[in-house]
C-alpha cells in the first residue's frame, strides 16, 4: 500500500508503508557529516595522486533498496567490493568509467583528456585503479572515526553492477552519491552500505550524544560556567622591553659577560604579554625586594 505525504511547501512525496525508513533523520544527518569529510579528503587524494584538479562534493544521502541502487548504476562501471571490519557484510564503492579511465590515464603519465572506451578495465588498468581506491579507503577510515573505527579493504573488483551482489534485492541500503571531477571529466560516483552492515553503528549512535540540544539551558548559566573554568586556566605573563637590532656577526661574537644595551628609555612603558599576546602597558619598579611593574594602560587603547 502506498500513500503520498506532503512535506515542506505542499510537495507530495511517495511513501511506501511496506518499506519504512530504516534510518532516522538524525542518522542521515550524521552520515552526511561523515561523508562530507570523506569527500573533502578524497578531493585531496585525487589532486596529489593524479596531479590534476580533483573535486569531490557530496550530492545526496538516500535510503534505497539494493535493487534500486543497482539499477541506477551505468553498466559497465568500476565497482570495488569492500569489507569494513569489524562491521559485518560488505559495501560497494563505484566510479563511472570516464572517471576511472581518466584516473588510469593520469597514473600512466597521460593528460586524462582521451575519450573513455565503453568497456571494462583491463587487468593492468584494474590494478592501477585498485591502488587509487586503496588510498581513498584510508580517508574513508579517517572520516568514519567519529562513528566507528573501521579497517576498509578491497575484496574484489567488478564492472557489471548485477554481479556485485552484496545484499538481497529488497534489502535497504544507504546510497551516498558524490559529484566527482578530475580535470575536465565529471561524473557521479557512489558508496553503497547495506543497513545490516550499519546496524551495529546505529545501535550505538544515540542522536542525543551527537546532536545534544542545549536550547533548554539558561544561556547565562553556560556563560558563568565557562567563565569559572577559564578563571582556573594557567597563563604565562611576561614583560617585554623594546627590541634591539644586532648584526648576525655581532650575535656570533657574543661571549659570557658581554653586555647588550637595551636602549629602552626609563620613562617609556614596557609591554605586558599574556601567553604571547600584547595586552597592557606598565612601568617598572619594585615592591619590597622584588622587581615589579604597575599597569598604567591597555595595550590596544595605546595603539589607537
Amino acid at each position: 500500500m502506498a500513500a503520498k505525504a506532503k512535506l515542506g511547501k505542499g510537495i507530495p512525496l511517495p511513501f511506501d508503508f511496506r518499506r519504512p525508513s530504516k534510518f532516522s533523520r538524525d542518522h542521515v544527518r550524521a552520515f552526511q557529516i561523515v561523508h562530507e569529510t570523506f569527500a573533502r579528503q578524497l578531493s585531496t587524494v585525487f589532486a596529489t595522486t593524479l596531479r590534476a584538479i580533483g573535486q569531490v562534493t557530496l550530492s545526496s544521502v538516500e535510503q534505497l533498496t539494493y535493487d534500486e541502487y543497482v539499477r541506477s548504476l551505468p553498466n559497465p562501471s568500476y565497482l570495488a567490493i569492500l569489507s569494513l571490519n569489524p562491521l559485518p557484510g560488505a559495501a560497494v564503492m563505484q566510479f563511472p568509467l570516464p572517471i576511472a579511465f581518466t584516473a588510469v590515464d593520469r597514473l600512466l603519465g597521460g593528460s586524462g583528456e582521451a575519450l573513455s572506451p565503453k568497456r571494462p578495465l583491463t587487468e593492468i588498468e584494474s590494478n592501477l585503479m585498485r591502488s587509487l581506491v586503496e588510498r581513498a579507503l584510508r580517508e574513508l577510515e579517517y572520516a568514519y572515526e567519529t562513528l566507528v573505527r573501521i579497517e576498509a579493504e578491497i575484496l574484489s573488483q567488478e564492472f557489471n553492477p548485477q554481479f556485485a551482489q552484496i545484499a538481497a534485492p529488497s534489502d535497504m541500503v544507504l546510497a551516498i552519491s558524490f559529484e566527482t571531477r578530475i580535470g575536465d571529466k565529471r561524473g557521479t560516483s557512489s558508496l553503497c552500505i547495506p543497513y545490516n552492515t550499519m546496524q551495529p553503528v546505529l545501535e550505538t549512535l544515540a542522536s542525543q550524544q551527537l546532536f545534544a540540544d542545549h536550547s533548554t539551558k539558561d544561556p547565562q548559566q553556560w556563560t558563568d560556567s565557562i567563565v569559572d573554568i577559564m578563571n582556573d586556566v594557567p597563563v604565562e605573563l611576561s614583560v617585554v622591553f623594546e627590541t634591539v637590532s644586532l648584526l648576525a656577526q655581532d650575535v656570533l661574537d657574543l661571549q659570557v659577560g658581554d653586555i647588550v644595551p637595551l636602549e629602552h628609555p626609563v620613562e617609556m612603558p614596557v609591554t605586558v604579554m599574556v601567553d604571547g599576546v600584547a595586552c597592557y602597558q606598565a612601568v617598572t619598579g619594585r615592591r619590597g625586594k622584588r622587581l615589579a611593574c604597575l599597569i598604567v594602560d591597555n595595550y590596544s587603547e595605546r595603539m589607537r
